[in-house]
């Protein structure tokens, strides 16, 4: 518990607020704090692994993959999103193994799915010749939003409890970055978008522990 909080409190109390002030200024700094703050929830996540099971080293993977992904984000958003499509996998894969699959899983997907689906055709002229790399990194999450909210549920632990929280917090911050994507001249919401990230990975992290 005391590794997740002090993880939790470097994260959002140190490495949150350099990442928001150095953005504007000195980017390679921002990049750098930024997956520094996401591997904070890496550490508790190598401690279960090392300690408790070996499943955990795929949370690990994950949460490493996003690391790298944050910073090549700022600089290469193809790569970036290649790194985040890696990592939700990972994430997938460790859901799978940790709980059964069952019919709430294909129903949350199905959900997640038609939500998309409406959003894309909705705000297709935007989106444009981007509709092929947006449907296919919105069919990944969803599938790891469907297999963390839904297989944690199914557990009635808080183990469970706290992945199912991660994983929809992981789809609401991506989805955050979809608006200001889609409408960049509209107010950003860097904060929102940050603070929703780094709580899905630290809960993901975290519940390793549990």
């Amino acid at each position: 518990m005391w590794i997740s909080l002090g993880c939790a409190a470097l994260c959002l109390g140190a490495c949150l607020p350099l990442f928001l002030y150095f953005k504007p200024r000195r980017l390679p700094l921002a990049a750098a704090f930024k997956s520094l703050g996401t591997l904070c929830a890496l550490v508790p996540a190598l401690v279960a692994a090392l300690r408790l099971d070996p499943v955990y080293w795929i949370f690990v993977a994950a949460i490493a993959l996003h690391a790298l992904a944050d910073a090549l984000l700022e600089f290469w958003f193809e790569a970036g999103l290649g790194g985040f499509l890696l990592g939700h996998l990972c994430y997938i894969i460790a859901f799978c193994r940790l709980f059964p699959i069952g019919a709430a899983h294909l129903l949350l997907l199905l959900c997640f799915g038609a939500l998309l689906a409406s959003l894309f055709f909705r705000h297709r002229a935007l989106i444009g010749k981007n509709l092929l790399p947006f449907a296919v990194y919105g069919a990944v999450l969803s599938l790891m939003a469907a297999a963390g909210i839904a297989g944690g549920a199914s557990v009635y632990s808080l183990q469970g409890l706290l992945i199912s929280l991660g994983a929809a917090l992981f789809f609401f911050s991506d989805g955050l970055i979809f608006r200001q994507l889609l409408f960049p001249d509209r107010p950003r919401c860097d904060l929102p978008i940050m603070i929703t990230y780094y709580l899905a990975q630290l809960l993901l992290g975290s519940a390793c522990l549990l």
